[in-house]
């Protein structure tokens, strides 16, 4: 601790002592009379105790009673109401390829662009399904590249997830036929 801390440690200490010792000493004053005593030299003495009869001018100070007042009563307070849910219309739908597209023949790569309303929040994501099943892990983007897909009919949908797992909202399913050269035996 260094000095000019402890120096203010000490001055705080001071205050709040000598504070405590003027309430204690308001408190007894109103508690008890007061005396004024004028001696034969003029001199001045106020006491607690009461005078020889023999004072030249006494006077006996009533003090008055200290000013106070009843505490303001305090209200209860009442606990706001919880927030409403607010139902925020969700949008969330597959653009890209089109419901009842045909991806022509190849390698079965195609992209899917999905079409969100309002934007993710940081406790969102996307989860893109195919045939019922997820199609790699939740994602922050809007666009899925699928590669090496059999050739034949897909549906697709996507998921818009809360961290917590629970559901926001499900795009309408999107059928997708991939066209695939096939091996005759």
């Amino acid at each position: 601790m260094n000095e000019g801390h402890r120096k203010r440690l000490i001055y705080a200490s001071t205050r709040r002592l000598t504070a405590v010792l003027w309430a204690l000493c308001a408190v007894a004053a109103a508690a008890t009379p007061v005396y004024k005593i004028t001696d034969e030299n003029g001199n001045v003495v106020f006491t607690d105790q009461p005078p020889a009869v023999d004072a030249e001018s006494v006077e006996q100070h009533t003090i008055r009673s200290l000013n106070t007042a009843e505490p303001l009563a305090i209200k209860p307070v009442e606990p706001a109401p919880p927030p409403t849910a607010v139902n925020i219309p969700f949008e969330t739908r597959i653009e890209q390829p089109a419901n009842g597209s045909t991806i022509p023949m190849g390698p079965g790569n195609f992209s899917v662009t999905v079409l969100i309303s309002p934007p993710l929040t940081d406790a969102e994501h996307l989860q893109l399904e195919m045939d019922g099943a997820p199609y790699g892990p939740p994602q922050k983007q809007h666009q899925w590249s699928l590669s090496n897909i059999y050739r034949g009919e897909h549906q697709l949908r996507v998921h818009r997830l809360h961290s917590s797992g629970a559901q926001m909202d499900t795009s309408d399913t999107s059928a997708v036929f991939v066209l695939r050269p096939s091996v005759a035996r």
